[in-house]
């Protein structure tokens, strides 16, 4: 099997997805044992650490299981590759553009599900959540993790789990976006626009009007983005 030193910055990460190819590709085969933490940290020249952090990727992944003194084994019935969002490859500003991209039809999508479906429970969270996230605002903090409550309330609000599972796995790189673009916005003079496209979503929900909540959701994914790459411009 190849064991070519691995050569990158993030050497736990390529490790699992070589690891990862030969199990899906069925080179190893389910059930079979992995080499030793020893013999994997020697044919691809990385530390034991690397080679700890990559099987903990892979079991966590549902590739391999792990036995208490025996070592790591490619899962019975191996799930299909993982889907990850490979930022070591691509330059920064692309990976903040195709993410978002992907945001806007995303969440959408889950704002007009929240206008079909929301609970009466559910729209209150929401407001709730955006008051928070105002409140926020007007005392001067950046509002990011409070923006992320607010379009998770709307994901959960869609009542599919599979919306609120990505929007979880999305977590990371939304945080990353808002971090860039709220910490501008107060000076650039956006908030008020920003408040404004919040609002107009939750309106929509709490009024379980699908078309407007998809067509708010669209306008206010649509103009961060705008404003996130012409913070990047300069």
């Amino acid at each position: 099997m190849s064991s070519t030193p691995l050569r990158s910055s993030n050497l736990a990460e390529q490790l699992s997805e070589v690891l990862a190819t030969q199990i899906v590709s069925g080179e190893r085969e389910a059930g079979s044992r992995l080499p030793t933490e020893e013999r994997l940290a020697a044919d691809f020249g990385v530390s034991r650490t690397v080679v700890r952090e990559a099987i903990a990727r892979l079991k966590s992944d549902g590739l391999v299981t792990t036995r208490q003194g025996l070592g790591a084994f490619v899962a019975a019935t191996p799930a299909g590759r993982p889907f990850r969002i490979d930022g070591e490859r691509q330059e920064a500003n692309a990976i903040v553009q195709q993410v978002f991209e992907l945001r806007i039809g995303v969440e959408t999508e889950a704002a007009a599900l929240a206008a079909a479906r929301a609970t009466a429970a559910q729209v209150k969270d929401i407001r709730q959540a955006l008051k928070i996230l105002n409140q926020a605002s007007q005392r001067g903090g950046d509002g990011v993790e409070e923006d992320i409550l607010f379009h998770r309330a709307i994901a959960r609000a869609a009542n599919n789990p599979v919306y609120d599972d990505f929007f979880g796995f999305l977590e990371r790189h939304t945080r990353n976006q808002l971090s860039i673009s709220r910490r501008n916005c107060e000076q650039a003079g956006w908030l008020a626009d920003i408040t404004m496209e919040h609002e107009a979503i939750y309106e929509a929900i709490a009024a379980h009007d699908p078309a407007a909540a998809r067509q708010a959701a669209h306008a206010h994914m649509s103009n961060a983005m705008a404003r996130l790459q012409r913070i990047q411009s300069h």
